[in-house]
């Protein structure tokens, strides 16, 4: 079982944004995790991916929060989709993560990051950013990505003609709103969870020609980087361990595009797995016939994986510390 605890969090520039925790009942969290939910999605919208992993066996703690423009975070219909430019989005990620490493139950526990398609391409954007404004980033154990948005599907490519028109668009109107539809068929094979998609009033559908420009910016990056281009401001070598996870029949977006990214990525001591989910839609978490809870399983055994080796990589440089001490007195 599993408390949860609703709240705000202030960014740098003092909005406040829903955020929701998921605590493990009469326990001690044994990592902490916080996530970044997907475009048009919210953070009470995972079914029971959280529930699952702050609960037996698992006992992660989860942080998540509805980023701005998104979910409870909007306090009004004009407020669906003012993300605001990539930077803004960026930096409301880095002050939540400063916020969940600061709590005092997190203080000491191994610490993790995982995304969600736009969330997952918003964590990757953050790792890799070389920017001195991320210089204070928390030290972490590794990044989990659920269909990370690196590229559209095929089949939803939008035509250079109209990318280009977007763009001048958004210079000229960037608070302009524009519904921008994903195709609730390819969510889940589960027909419930693509009908909860189409019925749920927090899944707006909505961006700005500013946020939208941004979200395709950033994919950009992470696309070039995947042909092994050179993108300023940007690396491959990620700070931690790293997990992609993705469905082969997605159809929302690339699982080839993900693919070749990871190939290029770098992360330490090479701990990198690429885990494909066979058939799979886009939502991993609400796939049918225990498609979902087999896929939290393995989310909360790879964290949990990493936070023991992170604890005996602590315990061994306790030991060599106090057989120093012990020899120099």
């Amino acid at each position: 079982m599993a408390t949860t605890v609703e709240g705000e969090f202030a960014t740098k520039d003092g909005t406040k944004l829903y955020t929701k925790t998921w605590k493990p009942e009469n326990s001690t969290a044994q990592a902490v995790l916080i996530f970044l939910h997907g475009f048009s999605d919210h953070i009470n919208a995972y079914y029971d991916l959280f529930p699952t992993l702050s609960s037996l066996p698992f006992n992660i703690a989860v942080y998540g929060f509805d980023q701005r423009g998104w979910g409870r975070s909007c306090k009004k219909p004009a407020d669906h989709g003012h993300t605001g430019p990539t930077s803004l989005v960026i930096s409301d990620i880095h002050d939540f993560t400063l916020h969940v490493a600061n709590q005092p139950e997190a203080q000491g526990k191994p610490l993790f990051l995982m995304g969600h398609s736009m969330g997952g391409g918003e964590a990757l954007a953050y790792l890799l950013s070389t920017s001195s404004d991320y210089s204070d980033r928390p030290t972490l154990s590794g990044l989990l990505l659920e269909a990370p948005y690196i590229e559209l599907h095929a089949t939803a490519q939008p035509s250079y003609m109209k990318v280009q028109a977007g763009k001048l668009a958004s210079m000229l109107l960037p608070n302009m709103q524009l519904k921008q539809k994903l195709d609730a068929a390819y969510m889940s094979r589960s027909k419930k969870v693509c009908q909860d998609w189409i019925d749920d009033p927090l899944c707006h559908d909505t961006g700005t020609l500013e946020g939208l420009k941004g979200l395709l910016e950033r994919a950009g990056h992470l696309s070039l980087l995947s042909h092994d281009r050179t993108v300023p401001g940007f690396t491959t070598k990620l700070p931690c361990p790293v997990w992609f996870s993705f469905g082969t029949g997605d159809r929302v977006l690339s699982y080839i595009a993900a693919q070749q990214l990871y190939n290029v990525i770098d992360a330490p001591n090479k701990d990198k797995t690429f885990k494909a989910y066979p058939d799979a839609y886009h939502k991993l978490h609400a796939e049918p016939d225990g498609g979902g809870e087999q896929y939290a399983k393995d989310v909360g055994g790879w964290i949990l994986t990493h936070a023991k080796a992170k604890a005996e990589v602590a315990q061994v440089g306790q030991s060599e510390s106090s057989q120093k001490a012990a020899s120099g007195s």
